[in-house]
């Protein structure tokens, strides 16, 4: 599911942060001829969290098409995956799945075309293209009596009834595959800008084919000119500006400037480090082959020549950068002409300048990886833009912002800075995964040992994206004897820099709302045990971590025993009322960071959300089941709780947030030994969630029960509070979900909706029932508030955020796509709810 914007916004806390600077890139050819190239640098090398899971079958599906005789080879899929992962290098921002399939088929055909083009003559290219303009410029025309989509269709249509082609037939092939294609995925808007683009991109083509055959001046103002635009980046710029700009904003002459000198500084980039290839096969359209030709240099003289090849080489590699010093030119130029725009506006137009000015950066890095050059690229750090050692050291903080997360930190480049390893104990759980999901995404983090008591389920790597090679999975069992936890840890890794830890078993509850976290003694044992058990084979193993993380909760203030402190600080005494294992845990945890040398932290989150396959320990499955079921019965969802339920204030932890925030904690040298508080950074209550929840599945809902009568009441057997004075709190309720699931009617229905949905949760049977049903009960009934401060992690630093309703939303989708719970009948949230 497409985010509302086809890219992330860059949070930003000034104007005056938003200029890029410059950084060295090293580069030695095969041959040894060294030289330097500047690229733009906004102090981040950004990280992607995208999912192509559900892009690259719609990628193959193309690239099937156009390279027809490739779809039996048994590269054929990595090739596809390479061209996907592309588009991630270039757009680490991109969010959409719409542009991102867009993308990669341009991507795609484009380096098709070129392959197709390299084996015609002039003449025949020329040809050729016009008659994909032909193709093209119809669909740009506005047809006001009818939708874009089926006109689209009818010129298709007409193309393919039309008369015998004048050129070779396989690039107007492509090109209508690209059309048929693209127009699928991309807005009608966004669809016209982008084949507007690539109708500028054939026409460039045109001019390379007259330069080939002598039609045109042989010199590099010429090649400079196609060149800019036969690199075939400005669709992708177009479609950027599409997104993000209003038609006023769009219209600036600066745009043109900017695209155009990051487009030429990509063409020679292409042209410096593939400048061997091309020589030896004889490629003309090189920079430096078009000056040795316009100097009356054969290309076999100069690769004898040493000193005049590295002398051209100097001097593309200072056009290079100078394209570079003016595209940044042009950005300042653009924030100068948007200074006093509304501030939804600059932030839409600071967004399009990082992601054009971003690509003369990635697009080095991409073209530099090709396994086909033979040139060694090395960043030059120190010559990087300067930001500050830590945030914490600077008034002025530099934050970024991921999909729906906003706020998240950004992480300045040390050398030595990506050949970290961490342990993830608990893996596969709710927090462990979004761990493991957050350090893959970060080419700091070289290998991720995850540990589990159970096997990871099947599509546990695949979810990692890119990133899955640096992970592995060993089953361990924290029950067992710590000598055995050593050996399977030690066969694994022989050093280690941070260890998390989420892992957590929960006793069987017995059936009631105050039962969930009754069995204090048991849930203590076994989690107690269980955590030292770990770190004793840690000892055995004598690694020495330099961090260790241990997520804890809000249990910590004893919220589920009665009314505790609020917000609840970080210094806030401990409840001693019964036996809390989040106390022994940390204990056991400053002990065991003592006796190796390594530091700690703690996070508490409040209840977590977010989607694994095996996260049945999860209020918001319960919730969705509930509304599912009530909409198939055309019943409305009740809430169970009283209005002081309904209105009380509570905070919810997203765990990729949670993870975010973890990292920044092991990372930063001013958090370590702190215990920190993490939620959404929201207040929240059910009151604001039951209507959506309702509208989400097409249900009406019922408030809170105003006949008094109707309630039972439950208070908590311990008559001390948490914070030492003041009443205990009350449970009313008029039902609870746990006594929902046991009717009849409601099983009928699952299994009616398990057939229609292809679901593979049984949520009634006695290993999960009490399970997922307690666990809602306990998040919904009750009437103290439960808020934590994120004070301290602001005083530190990060100033991570979410939107609590819009992550619950997406986790329900994204329950649906593990076939947990039946998919919102709502697409998209709404924001103004």
């Amino acid at each position: 599911m497409d985010c509302t914007k086809g890219f992330e916004e860059h949070e930003v806390p000034s104007h005056n942060n938003l200029l890029p600077g410059k950084r060295s890139i090293s580069v030695t050819l095969g041959c040894g001829i060294p030289f330097t190239l500047d690229t733009p640098y906004f102090g981040d090398d950004a990280p992607s969290l995208q999912d192509t899971r559900n892009i690259l079958p719609k990628h193959i599906d193309f690239r099937r098409r156009i390279y027809s005789e490739e779809a039996d080879d048994s590269g054929f899929s990595k090739r596809c995956t390479a061209e996907v992962d592309a588009i991630s290098t270039f757009f680490p921002h991109l969010q959409s799945e719409s542009l991102h399939v867009s993308f990669a088929a341009w991507l795609s055909f484009a380096c098709a075309m070129d392959d197709i083009l390299e084996t015609m003559q002039p003449m025949e290219r020329e040809k050729t293209l016009a008659e994909c303009i032909a193709l093209v410029e119809p669909s740009l025309t506005a047809c006001p009596k009818a939708s874009w989509c089926t006109n689209a269709l009818g010129w298709l249509r007409r193309s393919r009834k039309g008369p015998e082609t004048t050129g070779d037939a396989r690039v107007p092939a492509l090109t209508r595959h690209l059309l048929d294609h693209c127009r699928t995925h991309l807005s009608e808007a966004n669809a016209r800008v982008f084949f507007k683009a690539v109708v500028a991109v054939f026409r460039a083509h045109i001019e390379e084919a007259r330069f080939m055959r002598g039609a045109v001046p042989a010199d590099i103002p010429t090649y400079m000119r196609f060149r800019s635009q036969t690199i075939s980046l400005n669709p992708f710029f177009e479609v950027i500006k599409s997104e993000y700009l209003t038609p006023e904003w769009r219209a600036l002459a600066a745009w043109d400037k900017l695209q155009h000198e990051v487009s030429s500084a990509a063409g020679l980039q292409n042209d410096l480090i593939g400048l061997e290839r091309d020589m030896d096969q004889g490629e003309p359209l090189n920079a430096i082959v078009v000056l040795l030709r316009a100097s009356g240099v054969q290309v076999s003289a100069a690769m004898t020549d040493k000193t005049l090849l590295a002398n051209l080489v100097q001097f593309v590699a200072e056009k290079h950068n100078q394209s570079v010093a003016l595209a940044l030119d042009s950005v300042a130029d653009i924030f100068l002409a948007a200074g006093n725009a509304p501030r939804e506006n600059f932030r839409g137009i600071a967004s399009v300048v990082r992601h054009i000015v971003s690509l003369a950066d990635t697009h080095l890095k991409w073209c530099s990886a090709a396994k086909r050059y033979q040139a060694k690229v090395v960043p030059d750090l120190s010559s990087a833009r300067p930001l500050p050692s830590s945030n914490l050291d600077s008034k002025c903080q530099i934050v970024r912002s991921v999909g729906i997360f906003h706020g998240l930190p950004v992480y300045p480049k040390h050398e030595g800075d990506e050949g970290m390893t961490a342990i993830v104990a608990g893996a596969t759980g709710l927090s462990g995964y979004h761990m493991v999901r957050v350090l893959v995404a970060s080419r700091r983090w070289k290998r991720i040992l995850c540990l589990g008591s159970r096997s990871p389920p099947a599509d546990f790597f695949a979810g990692l994206g890119g990133g899955a090679d640096r992970v592995e999975h060993a089953v361990v069992d924290f029950q067992a004897d710590p000598s055995e936890i050593a050996r399977r840890v030690a066969e694994r890794v022989s050093s280690v820099d941070c260890v998390f830890y989420f892992s957590y078993m929960q006793p069987a509850p017995k059936g009631n709302v105050l039962d969930l976290w009754a069995n204090a003694d048991e849930l203590a044992t076994v989690n107690a045990a269980m955590f030292n058990n770990f770190i004793a084979g840690l000892k055995l193993t004598q690694l020495k971590p330099k961090r260790f993380l241990l997520q804890t909760g809000t249990k910590h203030y004893g919220f589920y025993l009665g009314p505790a402190c609020l917000p609840a600080f970080e210094s806030d005494p401990r409840v001693t009322l019964d036996r809390n294992f989040y106390y022994e845990q940390e204990d056991a945890m400053h002990a065991y960071c003592q006796s190796v040398g390594a530091t700690w932290g703690v996070a508490r989150p409040s209840y977590i959300i977010g989607a694994v396959p095996d996260g049945s320990l999860n209020h918001l499955v319960g919730f969705g089941i509930y509304a599912a079921v009530q909409a198939h019965l055309n019943q409305p969802i009740r809430f169970p709780g009283d209005y002081g339920a309904w209105d009380r204030e509570q905070v919810q932890s997203t765990a990729l947030l949670n993870a975010y925030f973890e990292e920044w904690m092991v990372l930063n040298e001013n958090a370590a030994n702190q215990a920190f508080n993490i939620h959404d950074g929201q207040c929240f209550t059910w009151g604001r969630l039951w209507p959506m929840l309702a509208r989400w599945y097409n249900a009406a809902w019922v408030p809170p029960e105003s006949d008094e009568s109707k309630y039972r009441v439950m208070t908590l057997p311990n008559p001390s509070t948490p914070r030492g004075h003041g009443p205990q709190a009350i449970f009313r309720s008029t039902s609870s979900l746990l006594e929902w699931s046991l009717q009849p009617k409601v099983e009928v229905a699952w299994k009616e909706l398990t057939k229609a949905h292809k679901l593979v949760l049984d949520p009634f049977s006695d290993q999960y029932r009490a399970r997922i049903f307690s666990f809602s009960d306990s998040a919904v009934i009750g009437n103290a508030p439960m808020t934590s401060s994120v004070r301290k992690a602001r005083h530190f630093g990060f100033h991570g955020t979410v939107d609590s309703y819009q992550s619950i939303f997406d986790t329900f989708h994204e329950l649906a796509r593990l076939k947990l719970i039946p998919k919102p009948a709502v697409e998209e949230f709404d924001c103004s709810c």
